[in-house]
């Protein structure tokens, strides 16, 4: 996450929002929670077990829809065919 979604101002380091104060320590925990289960879902590609890259990839999906995600879904898709 860049910026805050209440206001918009840039994020620094801090889970609350310098500008409005909002705390956003609980949205930036399921985008760290999307992260890792993405970076399983590579890893148990890279291993050769693409059931369980799958699994970790809806997991990572259903928490966060980023590009890179949805590109690995159309891989998998493409490759399951």
């Amino acid at each position: 996450m860049e910026r805050c979604p209440t206001c918009q101002a840039r994020l620094r380091e801090e889970p609350v929002c310098a500008r409005c104060r909002t705390d956003l320590s609980l949205p930036l925990d399921v985008e760290a929670q999307a992260s890792a289960k993405l970076r399983q879902a590579v890893a148990r590609l890279g291993a050769g077990d693409a059931a369980a890259a799958r699994r970790a990839l809806e997991e990572s999906l259903q928490l966060k829809r980023t590009p890179l995600a949805l590109l690995l879904r159309g891989f998998l898709a493409c490759r399951g065919r």
